[in-house]
């Protein structure tokens, strides 16, 4: 496997490209639940693409979003003293010195909130608590089962064995976008999962069909029909 990038746009999660780059993206989080992996890496495909070289809204700009996270400003993972880096700084071309491993780097930086983007709160002050009251009320029920009642850190998050609980957690306390779409990436979510080789549930066993009658010589499915005639013949009695 390796890691792929492009000046602009996304790639899909069906695409040789993005199945490559969720593989990476996968095998830098060692540790972690197969949920929470799954979470991140949905999370990353509705702000990033999963490419590694996205500048929001394909411009380029370093006061804009970067990244398979798209880290915002640009300029705090860019400039900061990471080691490893090397984004491309444009969007129509491939700058000197750009390597896609980037992704590896953007991974690194997430995964140990060096950039310290983690809100512990799990809740943003620009999500309106009466209109996503029903999200917010969910909040409360992931905090009192994966995190600390009334916060989670970044390490409770890794250990999460829930993939919405897990999706909520990663969109609201990492990516914060301004509109918490979280039915959204909890579907693809579920997708990821399923790519990184989680088994969805098990429908249940259909039961068994009832053990057929036995007569003193006369087969079964006579008897059935018999017993029918019988309750037809009764009902005109009646």
């Amino acid at each position: 496997m390796t890691w792929h990038a492009k000046p602009s746009g996304a790639y899909s999660y069906t695409s040789q490209e993005g199945l490559d780059n969720i593989y990476e993206m996968n095998g830098t989080m060692g540790g972690a639940t197969l949920e929470s992996r799954a979470a991140v890496i949905a999370n990353s495909f509705h702000e990033g693409g999963l490419n590694p070289w996205r500048w929001q809204g394909d411009r380029f700009g370093l006061s804009r979003g970067y990244g398979l996270f798209q880290f915002t400003p640009a300029s705090g993972y860019i400039n900061s003293s990471w080691p490893t880096k090397a984004p491309n700084m444009s969007t129509t071309e491939v700058t000197a010195g750009a390597d896609p491993s980037d992704g590896e780097a953007q991974c690194e930086v997430m995964a140990t909130d060096y950039l310290g983007k983690w809100v512990s709160s799990c809740w943003r002050s620009y999500w309106s608590q009466t209109t996503y009251n029903n999200l917010y009320a969910y909040r409360g029920e992931v905090l009192r089962r994966w995190g600390s009642g009334s916060s989670i850190s970044m390490a409770q998050f890794f250990q999460c064995q829930d993939l919405d609980a897990a999706t909520f957690i990663f969109l609201a306390c990492f990516e914060g976008p301004a509109i918490p779409n979280f039915s959204t990436r909890q579907s693809t979510a579920a997708i990821i999962y399923q790519i990184l080789g989680g088994v969805p549930p098990t429908p249940p066993t259909p039961p068994e069909p009832p053990t057929p009658p036995v007569g003193s010589g006369v087969p079964w499915w006579l008897m059935k029909k018999i017993a029918a005639k019988n309750d037809t013949n009764r009902l005109f009695d009646l």
